[in-house]
């Protein structure tokens, strides 16, 4: 089995006859491998008691992205963060936009980490600043679907 790259609590925001929730999960990031492509797992949160939230012999629901689908991640300011210094960011794939939000710290640590893990290949990098690093100053440039290098090679 694979090796996790990071895990820990995150807030996945979703949307239902208009109203929009934050649903605490428990996320895993993979890093690719022989044995399985990159990919970021949610699992629901059902707080300390349920052994960090992935434990017990209950099977939880998983949400899988595949991080070779993933087209950017980057940090946006909501209007209504799930708790107070919850900080939020947006990874978008080819078919969907997933807002995810976790306290400050650990908000911008999921940022570096699935970049490094979405852009193996691409250059991407947090900008000099004279202040503090905000994490508006992400910049990411290729992927596997998207390179802004491509040379008009025709697919057949």
């Amino acid at each position: 089995m694979d090796g996790a790259v990071m895990e820990g609590p995150l807030f996945l925001q979703s949307q239902r006859f208009g109203t929009k929730r934050w649903r605490k999960t428990w996320a895993v990031l993979y890093p690719a491998s022989p044995h399985g492509v990159a990919r970021l797992e949610f699992f629901d949160h059902k707080g300390p008691s349920s052994g960090g939230g992935r434990g017990g012999s209950r099977r939880l629901d998983c949400k899988v992205i595949r991080l070779a689908e993933c087209v950017s991640v980057v940090p946006v300011a909501v209007e209504s963060p799930p708790e107070p210094g919850a900080a939020a960011f947006r990874l978008d794939t080819a078919q969907r936009s997933h807002l995810l939000a976790a306290d400050a710290t650990s908000s911008a640590a999921w940022v570096q980490t699935l970049c490094r893990n979405a852009f193996p290949k691409g250059s991407w990098a947090l900008a000099p600043a004279e202040n503090p690093p905000k994490l508006s100053a992400l910049e990411m440039l290729e992927n596997s679907l998207y390179s802004p290098t491509w040379e008009g090679h025709v697919l057949f």
